[in-house]
Protein backbone atom coordinates (compact mmCIF):
# COMPACT_ATOMS: atom_id res chain seq x y z
CA UNK A 1 0.00 0.00 0.00
CA UNK A 2 1.16 2.91 -0.89
CA UNK A 3 1.21 5.45 1.56
CA UNK A 4 3.21 8.47 1.58
CA UNK A 5 3.98 10.68 4.46
CA UNK A 6 3.75 14.19 3.36
CA UNK A 7 5.71 17.14 5.20
CA UNK A 8 4.78 20.51 4.13
CA UNK A 9 7.17 22.75 6.01
CA UNK A 10 4.93 26.42 5.53
CA UNK A 11 1.28 26.23 6.51
CA UNK A 12 1.70 29.91 5.17
CA UNK A 13 1.88 30.92 1.50
CA UNK A 14 2.83 34.70 0.79
CA UNK A 15 2.93 36.56 -2.48
CA UNK A 16 6.72 36.76 -3.39
CA UNK A 17 7.46 34.16 -0.50
CA UNK A 18 7.87 36.71 2.30
CA UNK A 19 6.11 38.87 4.58
CA UNK A 20 5.64 42.23 3.61
CA UNK A 21 3.86 44.66 5.99
CA UNK A 22 2.27 47.19 4.82
CA UNK A 23 -0.98 49.78 4.86
CA UNK A 24 -2.78 47.25 2.36
CA UNK A 25 -5.55 45.20 3.54
CA UNK A 26 -4.93 41.42 4.62
CA UNK A 27 -7.05 39.10 2.46
CA UNK A 28 -6.92 35.55 3.94
CA UNK A 29 -7.99 32.32 2.27
CA UNK A 30 -7.22 28.65 3.65
CA UNK A 31 -6.53 25.56 1.12
CA UNK A 32 -6.81 21.68 2.92
CA UNK A 33 -3.57 20.97 1.50
CA UNK A 34 -4.06 17.33 2.64
CA UNK A 35 -7.43 16.90 0.53
CA UNK A 36 -5.25 18.58 -2.43
CA UNK A 37 -2.63 16.13 -2.25
CA UNK A 38 -5.05 13.29 -1.94
CA UNK A 39 -7.35 14.02 -4.76
CA UNK A 40 -4.92 15.52 -7.33
CA UNK A 41 -4.97 13.07 -10.25
CA UNK A 42 -1.11 13.19 -10.48
CA UNK A 43 -0.74 11.63 -6.83
CA UNK A 44 -2.88 8.95 -7.97
CA UNK A 45 -0.81 8.37 -11.05
CA UNK A 46 2.32 8.14 -8.59
CA UNK A 47 0.65 5.55 -6.26
CA UNK A 48 -0.16 3.30 -9.31
CA UNK A 49 3.25 3.70 -10.65
CA UNK A 50 4.32 3.18 -7.27
CA UNK A 51 2.42 -0.24 -7.17
CA UNK A 52 2.75 -1.37 -10.08
CA UNK A 53 6.56 -1.56 -9.67
CA UNK A 54 6.91 -2.76 -6.61
CA UNK A 55 4.36 -5.46 -7.46
CA UNK A 56 7.37 -6.55 -10.62
CA UNK A 57 10.07 -6.59 -7.70
CA UNK A 58 7.89 -8.30 -5.19
CA UNK A 59 7.58 -11.27 -7.79
CA UNK A 60 10.91 -11.53 -8.81
CA UNK A 61 12.08 -11.54 -5.47
CA UNK A 62 9.70 -14.06 -4.38
CA UNK A 63 10.28 -16.44 -7.86
CA UNK A 64 14.34 -16.20 -6.57
CA UNK A 65 13.60 -16.94 -3.08
CA UNK A 66 11.63 -20.34 -4.49
CA UNK A 67 14.72 -20.93 -6.38
CA UNK A 68 16.76 -20.79 -3.47
CA UNK A 69 14.72 -22.29 -1.04
CA UNK A 70 14.41 -25.50 -3.63
CA UNK A 71 18.83 -25.43 -3.75
CA UNK A 72 18.85 -25.30 0.38
CA UNK A 73 16.25 -28.03 0.44
CA UNK A 74 18.35 -30.38 -2.24
CA UNK A 75 21.20 -29.03 -0.12
CA UNK A 76 19.87 -30.48 3.18
CA UNK A 77 19.76 -34.17 0.96
CA UNK A 78 23.14 -33.83 0.01
CA UNK A 79 24.11 -33.03 3.09
CA UNK A 80 22.52 -35.63 5.14
CA UNK A 81 23.99 -38.05 2.22
CA UNK A 82 27.58 -37.17 2.82
CA UNK A 83 27.56 -38.17 6.52
CA UNK A 84 26.13 -41.83 5.80
CA UNK A 85 28.73 -43.69 7.57
CA UNK A 86 28.36 -46.68 4.81
CA UNK A 87 30.12 -44.85 1.87
CA UNK A 88 34.02 -45.40 1.47
CA UNK A 89 36.09 -42.26 3.07
CA UNK A 90 37.41 -40.90 -0.09
CA UNK A 91 33.56 -40.87 -0.98
CA UNK A 92 32.48 -39.78 1.82
CA UNK A 93 35.21 -37.06 1.39
CA UNK A 94 34.44 -36.07 -1.97
CA UNK A 95 30.49 -35.64 -1.04
CA UNK A 96 31.74 -33.39 1.82
CA UNK A 97 33.66 -30.57 -0.49
CA UNK A 98 30.67 -30.80 -2.95
CA UNK A 99 28.21 -30.27 -0.19
CA UNK A 100 30.60 -27.14 1.12
CA UNK A 101 30.88 -25.55 -2.51
CA UNK A 102 26.99 -26.02 -2.46
CA UNK A 103 26.84 -23.81 0.98
CA UNK A 104 29.24 -21.94 0.31
CA UNK A 105 26.80 -21.25 -2.93
CA UNK A 106 23.44 -21.06 -1.60
CA UNK A 107 25.00 -17.99 0.82
CA UNK A 108 26.25 -16.04 -1.62
CA UNK A 109 22.80 -16.35 -3.79
CA UNK A 110 20.75 -15.60 -0.24
CA UNK A 111 23.53 -12.38 0.49
CA UNK A 112 22.46 -11.15 -3.58
CA UNK A 113 18.96 -12.05 -2.94
CA UNK A 114 18.53 -9.55 0.37
CA UNK A 115 21.05 -7.09 -1.38
CA UNK A 116 19.00 -6.83 -4.47
CA UNK A 117 15.29 -6.28 -2.59
CA UNK A 118 16.95 -3.86 -0.11
CA UNK A 119 18.47 -1.69 -2.73
CA UNK A 120 15.26 -2.09 -4.72
CA UNK A 121 13.21 -1.02 -1.92
CA UNK A 122 15.41 2.07 -1.64
CA UNK A 123 15.22 2.95 -5.27
CA UNK A 124 11.41 2.34 -5.30
CA UNK A 125 11.29 5.18 -2.03
CA UNK A 126 13.50 7.77 -3.58
CA UNK A 127 12.27 7.63 -6.76
CA UNK A 128 8.62 7.80 -5.25
CA UNK A 129 10.06 10.61 -2.77
CA UNK A 130 11.46 12.67 -5.94
CA UNK A 131 8.07 11.80 -7.38
CA UNK A 132 6.02 13.55 -4.34
CA UNK A 133 8.16 16.28 -4.58
CA UNK A 134 7.45 17.71 -7.52
CA UNK A 135 3.61 17.16 -7.12
CA UNK A 136 3.76 19.16 -3.88
CA UNK A 137 5.47 22.04 -5.69
CA UNK A 138 2.88 21.91 -8.63
CA UNK A 139 0.09 21.86 -5.61
CA UNK A 140 1.91 24.75 -4.38
CA UNK A 141 2.72 26.61 -7.46
CA UNK A 142 -1.39 26.44 -8.29
CA UNK A 143 -2.20 27.69 -4.92
CA UNK A 144 0.28 30.83 -5.80
CA UNK A 145 -0.91 31.58 -9.45
CA UNK A 146 -4.96 31.53 -7.55
CA UNK A 147 -3.93 33.74 -4.46
CA UNK A 148 -2.12 35.91 -7.28
CA UNK A 149 -5.40 35.96 -9.41
CA UNK A 150 -7.87 36.49 -6.35
CA UNK A 151 -5.78 39.14 -5.00
CA UNK A 152 -4.95 37.25 -1.51
CA UNK A 153 -2.57 38.05 0.45
CA UNK A 154 -2.26 35.27 2.99
CA UNK A 155 -2.99 31.64 2.41
CA UNK A 156 -3.29 29.62 5.64
CA UNK A 157 -3.41 25.44 5.16
CA UNK A 158 -5.94 24.33 7.17
CA UNK A 159 -4.94 20.80 7.55
CA UNK A 160 -1.76 21.63 9.07
CA UNK A 161 -1.24 19.57 12.63
CA UNK A 162 1.49 20.23 15.11
CA UNK A 163 4.38 18.60 16.35
CA UNK A 164 1.68 17.57 18.84
CA UNK A 165 -0.74 16.68 16.26
CA UNK A 166 -2.92 19.80 17.04
CA UNK A 167 -4.38 21.59 14.55
CA UNK A 168 -2.95 24.87 13.99
CA UNK A 169 -5.51 26.62 12.71
CA UNK A 170 -8.89 26.30 15.32
CA UNK A 171 -11.49 27.72 13.50
CA UNK A 172 -11.82 29.54 9.43
CA UNK A 173 -14.98 30.32 7.88
CA UNK A 174 -15.78 27.78 4.66
CA UNK A 175 -15.94 31.12 2.50
CA UNK A 176 -12.00 31.43 2.68
CA UNK A 177 -11.49 27.77 1.57
CA UNK A 178 -10.26 27.74 -1.91
CA UNK A 179 -9.33 24.12 -2.19
CA UNK A 180 -11.89 23.31 -4.31
CA UNK A 181 -10.95 26.03 -6.92
CA UNK A 182 -7.45 24.96 -6.98
CA UNK A 183 -8.06 21.16 -6.81
CA UNK A 184 -10.78 21.90 -10.12
CA UNK A 185 -7.68 23.42 -11.69
CA UNK A 186 -4.88 20.97 -10.48
CA UNK A 187 -6.72 18.32 -12.18
CA UNK A 188 -8.06 19.76 -15.53
CA UNK A 189 -4.54 18.00 -16.66
CA UNK A 190 -6.43 15.00 -16.12
CA UNK A 191 -8.54 15.20 -18.70
CA UNK A 192 -5.86 16.53 -21.26
CA UNK A 193 -3.61 13.49 -20.01
CA UNK A 194 -6.69 10.77 -20.95
CA UNK A 195 -7.27 12.76 -24.02
CA UNK A 196 -3.37 11.95 -25.24
CA UNK A 197 -3.40 9.00 -23.83
CA UNK A 198 -6.84 7.59 -25.86
CA UNK A 199 -4.88 9.40 -29.16
CA UNK A 200 -2.05 7.11 -28.59
CA UNK A 201 -4.61 4.50 -28.32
Amino acid sequence: MFCPKVIISAAVFLIGGSVVLSAAPLKVATVDLTRLFREYYRTKIIEQDFNEQSKVYRNYIARQAEALRKSEAEYRKKLDASLNVALAPAEREKRRNEVQSMENELKRRRAELEQYAAGKARALQKASGEQRLKVIEEIRSEIRRRAAFDGYTLVLDKSAKSTSDAAIILYSADSLDITERVLTELNRGAEKSAANKNLKQ
